[in-house]
């Protein structure tokens, strides 16, 4: 009898033993799977974005305007990345949300609060008509302009504008088409002027 006791014993120490082992395990190995998928990270940094203070001076940014005066950004830059929301209707004034851009940036570069923002990037995208098909729909060309300032001297320290591709060909049926400006495009331009790639 006793002797059965502690077999049930031993019994039952190893299986919990082995139960907190793989409960540890599978644990971890879970954490390891979530910080490597790019979408659990992707929503870490939104989260962190939008607790942020920099989402509620959103609108405060896009008023800031700046004499052009060609320079390099201030070191360390601490960016922040803004752009025109497409969906509001024309005729209704332009309206900035935070660019996604922002958070493709290498870490270093990433402003984290409006304290420590120091160069603030302006993406307007827009498109300009320019031409027409044979069954006289519209042709439209996709324009991107990056501004780039400079916060403490209040300066326009980098501006340019990208030329989307040819509007596409369109059927019969259709009464416009437009060409587009890749959005990696976009970026790499932002990394090239604070010296992080080569064009």
């Amino acid at each position: 009898m006793i002797k059965n006791n502690k077999r049930r014993c031993t019994f039952f120490f190893i299986m919990t033993m082995l139960l907190f082992i793989f409960s540890g395990c599978g644990s971890s190995s879970d954490e390891a799977a979530s910080s490597s998928d790019p979408e659990a990270i992707r929503e870490s940094q939104i989260s962190e974005l939008e607790n942020s203070d920099l989402i509620g001076n959103v609108d405060a940014y896009a008023a800031i305007q700046g004499v052009l005066v060609e320079s390099a950004a201030p070191t360390p830059a601490k960016v922040f990345i803004i752009e025109n929301d497409e969906s509001v209707e024309e005729g209704a004034g332009e309206k900035y949300v935070y660019s996604p851009h922002y958070l493709d940036l290498p870490e270093e570069l990433k402003a984290k609060s409006d304290a420590e923002m120091n160069v603030l990037v302006k993406l307007r995208s827009y498109y300009m008509e320019t031409g027409t098909y044979s069954n006289e729909g519209i042709a439209y060309t996709r324009y991107v302009q990056i501004t780039i300032l400079d916060r403490a001297t209040g300066t326009v320290i980098h501006e340019e504008t990208m030329i989307g591709s040819a509007p596409f060909s369109i059927s019969e049926d259709q009464s416009a088409g437009d060409g587009y400006v890749p959005e990696y495009q976009v970026l790499e331009k932002i990394l090239v002027y604070f010296g992080y790639a080569e064009e």
